[in-house]
């Protein structure tokens, strides 16, 4: 016989032996088929006739002679392997107290998401553009007096960083160029040799100036290069919540765009008289892009 399972709708070919018994549907749905046994249900009495009182009485059936009964021979075990259509007959036995048990539902064998550290792990993931924090916020373009901001805080940092060790560079290679000895005792010098050896100083001081120079600002000049291909931003950009991007993918804009050329390019050629301020003034403009923007194709965003 067929039923249908209320869970899935599916058709369930059900052998007669299981008629009565609780079955479950391959998709874990508990039923009862119908049918079983017939309940013995006792024939009524029959009610003599009252219309005709002197009808014969009907005469009772005398009981059959027992008959022993012929032995059948023993069904054909059924197979347990299932048939061509699919249909496993063992599979709706009498269940068990172990498949009576409550099934797990599958909001609980679901696997948990991930907490706060996962995004946190994916905001720092290295992407394609040259470094990591591939998924910072991209707001709008930043406001010129915001870039401005960032400019000049990044001004303080540099310098407080480079003073000290210009300082003491100059402590320590002034006396390397210069002959001290010989400035002390210029008094007992000539006038064109005291002239000489004032010429021979400054040219000492000089040398060290720009050896002194060059040592302070290498190291401010590398931690902003790192900054800036990691996450596109200086020390100042982060405190004012920008960053720098490409023009065309707001990506990173890695080593060649975000340092090279947009940086150390830019500062060669502000040796041109007015390109610096021309590059500045271009901030104003209606795409917020300065000649060091255009130069390496990047903007600056909100972040």
């Amino acid at each position: 016989m067929k039923i249908k399972c209320p869970g899935c709708s599916a058709v369930l070919n059900i052998p007669e032996s299981a008629a009565g018994k609780v079955v479950k549907c391959p998709c874990g749905k508990q039923l009862r088929a119908p049918g079983g046994p017939a309940g013995g249900a006792k024939p009524a009495p029959q009610k003599p006739a009252t219309g005709n009182p002197g009808a014969a009485k009907p005469a009772a059936a005398k009981p059959a002679a027992a008959r022993p009964a012929a032995a059948r021979p023993p069904a054909p075990a059924r197979p347990s392997t299932p048939a061509a259509d699919g249909f496993d007959p063992a599979m709706f036995d009498e269940l068990t107290d172990q498949d009576l048990k409550p099934m797990p539902s599958a909001r609980a064998a679901a696997p948990r998401a991930p907490s706060g550290g996962g995004k946190l792990m994916q905001q720092y993931a290295p992407t394609g553009g040259g470094g990591g924090g591939g998924q910072f916020r991209r707001g709008p373009i930043a406001s010129p007096w915001v870039r401005l901001g960032a400019a000049i805080l990044d001004g303080f940092i540099i310098g407080f960083i480079v003073a000290p060790i210009l300082i003491g560079c100059m402590f320590v290679l002034t006396p390397i160029f210069v002959d001290t000895a010989a400035l002390q005792n210029a008094q007992e010098l000539s006038q064109g040799e005291r002239d000489a050896l004032a010429a021979q100083a400054a040219g000492g001081i000089m040398m060290a100036y720009f050896i002194s120079v060059a040592i302070s600002y290498s190291i401010p000049i590398v931690i902003y290069a790192i900054m800036v291909t990691k996450s596109g931003q200086t020390p100042g950009k982060k405190v004012c919540g920008i960053r720098i991007v490409t023009s065309d993918t707001q990506q990173l804009p890695g080593f060649v765009k975000g340092v090279l050329l947009r940086s150390w390019l830019i500062n060669v050629l502000y040796a041109i008289p007015m390109l610096a301020l021309i590059d500045y003034a271009m901030i104003f403009g209606e795409k917020r892009q300065c000649l060091h923007d255009l130069l390496a194709g990047t903007i600056v965003i909100e972040s």
